[in-house]
């Protein structure tokens, strides 16, 4: 370091020469005498310039393109030379308060416009190659991050591995830090002396830093929400949209190190492109706020409007610490009067384009949560994509507590209804089990209208019932909407609000899950629609419209969920059927909205409440067989009795064709058997098999003993008595007190022959009792 550097840093180290403060001046606060407002202070439009105010945002150097302090500063040469020939006259007629520097935080920007300040100051001149360095810190100020260089050895990264490995307790800078810069100041002449730095520039601890910062950040990467989000073009309510990568990521590394980082990662985009916008927050214990940023590549189009101020209103009329905020407005373009508000460049933009937010100087209350909350509620995808018609479908399983379900249900208005003239592509079997053509259907379907729904109920065997609200919607509305509204009624009580259910409703025992499943068809125009691709937002909110689920950022599916799910098309590519393990959904795309006719019940609705039958049937089977199998474990008589209806039960289930093919048509059929899969019910029913032959075996063991039991314990009896019984009466004539021509050893073979046939008559008798009973 020359001469003219170290009595820079020097003066800008010494106390009684500069006193350096970061506290926010008031909104229309100017600079005293022997003060410097650096990147700090509010000006309004119509005021004239002042020339010790230096921040690029002001309206003075907005209107002239300035992109940095630092560039403001090389513009205020003879402000600056006036300040100085002020500091020297009072020096020499007697000692001096010291010159306060108000700055920002300890930025690229700052420093270096604070190094420059001090070089003019000092000097009276600039130093070679100052341009140079104007241009690198106004292309990272503006955020064009990807032209500055190489991550592990730009000036952007390495002065900010400085500033986290060496940070000052005061507003002063360190001094590692000042040395740094004032190193480059003086030898940087060209763009790429500044984009890669010499090695021997780079202290050997901020060069291991910046290696380790970026394996934390492929670290921290894998845990980031990465979704995608539609950032308008312009003001315009109905305007276009442009697509981009977004990015929700928590971390203790610096904002401008990571928005470099996202920026050249095109690896883990969807896109390609990197990350073009960004919600960051980095936790410092030593602080007592939390840091918030929210950033979009400038250099591709997009705006995000009037973020801050919504922000703002969220953010609430109080600090964190719970004192009122501040009034007084700080920007001439901010929506609110708060002298601290959420930030944003399009406040001190002249085109009033926004492409970053920040929080406020005092922190926020908001939760980080709570904040990509409203950023994805705000550009979520799914609001330019429009829904022409919905057609929804909610079910909830049900075991039935009153009466006989078919004479209640008919009692209370509900009418019978034959399904089977819409299941003409399932199979005579099917149609005759499930559909209920006929009173000895396995399947009874009753229906009730209720102020524009249509409230059905469907009986299974075992007194179960499925009840299922049909919820037709004509006008169009967006994906996101329907997915709320879906939610909203899954999650709510309005179903339950029905007259229908309400008179149903003590009969009612809640069997499975605590909410209603979906299944629904939705037409969507794929040309009033914005870019419906496969990103992990577009499929998060199929998959919420299938599940019913909310569509927030909290629920975005999992990887792991999203490999469980099933997308079938059918031959033609219009139509994709989204089948989760929670409900699902067909999606009719249209290139042009042409008139087609009304959605309504279908095969497809019917696969979802026949699996959903067969589902729960299972569940109820199961449990009715434990049962069945506990009360023969701990009781040895009831081995002897019949299983009752459970068997029979079983091998409806399983002999059926409900589980097997269902259809000719091999589309139909592809969406049942992924029904079966995502339900698992093939392991369902064999395991089902199992348990019942293990059950069979079992009784069959048990009534062995029992016979056995039977016969050890009353053949000897038989023989004894039959033994006695003859010898007694060997010399008796037959005609005392006997019937017929015999003597006492004919008795002993009666009694031989009434045994034999009373013990193994009741057990051949009991046998094919049971058998017919299972």
């Amino acid at each position: 370091m020359d001469v003219k550097s170290r009595q820079v840093v020097e003066w800008l180290l010494r106390e009684e020469q500069v006193a350096w403060t970061t506290e926010k001046p008031p909104p229309g606060l100017e600079p005293g005498a022997r003060e410097l407002f650096i990147s700090v202070g509010s000006r309004g439009e119509a005021l004239p310039e002042h020339p010790r105010m230096l921040a690029w945002k002001l309206p003075q150097w907005t209107r002239r393109a300035v992109r940095s302090t630092t560039a403001t500063v090389l513009l205020s040469a003879e402000p600056l030379d006036a300040l100085s020939r002020q500091l020297r006259e009072s020096s020499a007629d007697a000692p001096s308060a010291p010159l306060t520097l108000r700055v920002h935080e300890h930025t690229l920007d700052v420093v270096c416009a604070t190094l420059l300040v001090a070089w003019r100051l000092l000097h009276g001149a600039w130093p070679e190659g100052v341009e140079v360095l104007a241009d690198y810190v106004g292309e990272w100020e503006q955020g064009h991050t990807e032209t500055v260089g190489e991550y592990e050895c730009a000036l952007g990264t390495v002065f900010y591995a400085a500033v986290k490995l060496w940070p000052s307790p005061t507003a002063r800078p360190s001094r590692e830090v000042l040395e740094l810069m004032a190193s480059v100041l003086e030898s940087a002449r060209a763009p790429e002396e500044l984009m890669r730095l010499p090695p021997a520039r780079i202290p050997p601890a901020v060069s291991r830093r910046l290696k380790a910062d970026e394996l934390l950040y492929r670290a921290e990467l894998s845990r980031a929400q990465r979704v995608q989000l539609d950032i308008p073009l312009g003001d315009a309510e109905d305007g276009p949209m442009r697509r981009v990568d977004a990015l929700f990521l928590s971390s203790f590394q610096d904002v401008t190190v990571l928005r470099l980082l996202a920026r050249n990662d095109t690896e883990n985009t969807h896109y390609g492109q990197g990350f073009d916008f960004m919600a960051i927050h980095i936790a410092r214990p030593e602080q007592s706020r939390a840091w918030h940023s929210f950033s979009l590549t400038p250099e591709r189009a997009g705006t995000l409007g009037d973020l801050a101020g919504a922000l703002d209103e969220l953010e609430g009329p109080r600090l964190p610490d719970g004192t009122p905020r501040k009034r007084g407005r700080r920007f001439e373009r901010q929506p609110n009067d708060y002298s601290d508000p959420w930030y944003s460049d399009g406040y001190a933009s002249p085109t009033g384009r926004a492409t970053m937010v920040a929080g406020p100087y005092s922190g926020t209350r908001l939760s980080r949560r709570e904040l990509w909350e409203t950023l994805w509620s705000r550009f979520n995808v799914g609001r330019h994509v429009h829904v022409l018609r919905a057609h929804t479908l909610f079910a909830r399983p049900f075991l039935w507590r009153g009466p006989v379900p078919g004479a209640e249900l008919v009692s209370r208005g509900f009418q019978r209804r034959d399904l089977s003239s819409q299941g003409a592509t399932f199979h005579p079997a099917v149609v005759l089990s499930f559909l209920g053509a006929t009173e000895e259907a396995d399947v009874l379907h009753y229906e009730k209208p209720a102020g524009g729904h249509t409230v059905h109920v469907s009986v299974y065997p075992n007194r179960l019932v499925a009840v299922w609200v049909e919820r037709p919607r004509a006008e169009a509305t967006s994906l996101y909407a329907l997915a709320q509204e879906q939610a909203e009624l899954v999650e709510s009580r309005e179903l339950w609000e029905l007259e229908p259910l309400r008179a149903l409703a003590p009969w009612l025992a809640p069997l499975g899950p605590e909410r209603w499943l979906v299944y629904g068809a939705y037409r969507v125009s794929r040309g009033r629609s914005s870019m419906l691709d496969d990103s992990r937002s577009m499929q998060g909110l199929f998959h919420a419209l299938a599940s019913g689920t909310r569509p927030t950022l909290e629920k975005l599916p999992s990887e792991a969920a999203a490999e469980s799910r099933r997308v079938l098309r059918d031959a033609a590519g219009e139509t994709e059927h989204w089948l989760t393990s929670t409900g699902g959904a067909r999606i009719e795309f249209l290139l042009e909205e042409e008139e087609r006719g009304p959605l309504a019940c279908d095969r497809d609705f019917f696969l979802f409440l026949l699996t959903l039958g067969q589902r729960y049937s299972a569940f109820e089977i199961s449990r009715r067989m434990a049962e069945v199998e506990q009360r023969y474990r701990t009781s040895r008589w009831q081995s002897l009795r019949p299983a009752r209806s459970v068997r029979s039960d079983v091998m409806l289930f399983t002999n059926s064709l409900w589980h097997t093919r269902v259809s000719e048509d091999p589309d139909v059929n592809a969406r049942y058997l992924a029904w079966h899969s995502l339900h698992g019910l093939q392991e369902t029913v064999t395991s089902m098999r199992d348990q019942a032959a293990e059950l069979d075996q079992y009784k069959r063991d048990q009534f062995d003993r029992m016979v056995g039991l039977l016969v050890f314990v009353f053949l000897p009896v038989s023989l004894a008595c039959g033994f006695f019984s003859g010898a007694q009466f060997q010399d008796m004539s037959p005609s005392v007190g006997i019937p017929g021509a015999t003597t006492g050893w004919l008795i002993f073979l009666g009694y031989t022959a009434a045994f034999t046939v009373l013990v193994f008559g009741t057990v051949l008798l009991a046998r094919v009792m049971n058998w017919r009973r299972r």
